[in-house]
């Protein structure tokens, strides 16, 4: 199952995904193949804002965005592209998100121009590498088992014992032989995102699940510690995307029911 990253969405539609039930929860992102990917990364978007410049027009807030972004992808060859983590609301409901634009008929649908400054700094994205992108695979697979390549999922509290087991297996073995920053970084993401795309876990279980949630938090709290070059970051768009994922994953699991309560302290 192939991801595609692109950067001219606008949004994950996060909200949703958490709120689907169980019986049609499918994956949500895929990545192109490697030749492909930095081709995809100059849309038609990043065409019109330099022909913008060359006109001595002045960008649009969405604009000079996206050609940043752009350009933070293409001075590192290792980047396959940005997963977005946070897109923009919707104006008229602050629970819904402004749909990803992925063709050009979205691009002849949508008014990009009338997004602001502020708006745009409310997206985060976490920059993608081959590594990254292979942990991704590898972890949704690891937290959905047989699952993991079926169009249609069906889950009921039996998940959730899979997936406590599985995380004390993650920790004490792939997690621990992942030996530099770098590489725990990678993994952690990995499963962490997927832990959270896949979240009925935190509400259809038999209790007993806090210890783990608090130890995932704690693997975070010192893994962050390390400054972004051992991690193999970027400051602008990774470290913040994945703090925008972690708080987004405490928000959610420390919602659900539990007894005692769930607690995600990962700062």
């Amino acid at each position: 199952r192939k991801h595609h990253y692109s950067s001219i969405a606008l949004c994950h539609k996060q909200k949703q995904y958490n709120q689907r039930s169980a019986s049609t929860i499918i994956a949500a992102i895929s990545i192109m193949p490697k030749h492909e990917a930095a081709a995809s990364l100059a849309p038609s978007k990043s065409a019109k804002a330099a022909k913008k410049t060359a006109e001595n027009e002045e960008l649009t807030p969405y604009d000079s965005y996206f050609a940043k972004l752009d350009a933070a992808k293409r001075k590192d060859p290792k980047i396959l592209g940005p997963m977005l983590i946070r897109g923009i609301p919707d104006s008229n409901d602050s629970d819904d998100e402004v749909e990803a634009e992925d063709d050009e008929d979205d691009e002849e649908e949508k008014d990009t121009s009338k997004y602001t400054a502020e708006q745009m700094s409310i997206l985060r994205y976490v920059l993608i590498t081959q590594k990254r992108n292979d942990r991704l695979d590898e972890m949704r697979a690891f937290i959905l088992g047989d699952q993991a390549d079926h169009g249609m999922m069906m889950f009921n509290t039996s998940f959730s014992h899979e997936v406590q087991g599985g995380f004390y297996d993650f920790k004490s073995s792939l997690y621990a032989k992942a030996k530099t920053p770098a590489n725990k970084f990678d993994l952690l993401y990995a499963y962490t995102y997927h832990l959270k795309e896949y979240d009925v876990w935190m509400h259809d279980n038999e209790g007993g699940m806090e210890g783990m949630v608090k130890d995932l938090a704690s693997m975070w709290k010192r893994l962050l510690k390390n400054d972004d070059e051992k991690l193999g970051i970027d400051a602008e768009y990774t470290r913040p995307g994945v703090v925008q994922l972690l708080e987004d994953f405490k928000e959610l699991v420390e919602s659900a029911y539990s007894e005692p309560p769930f607690k995600f302290k990962f700062q």
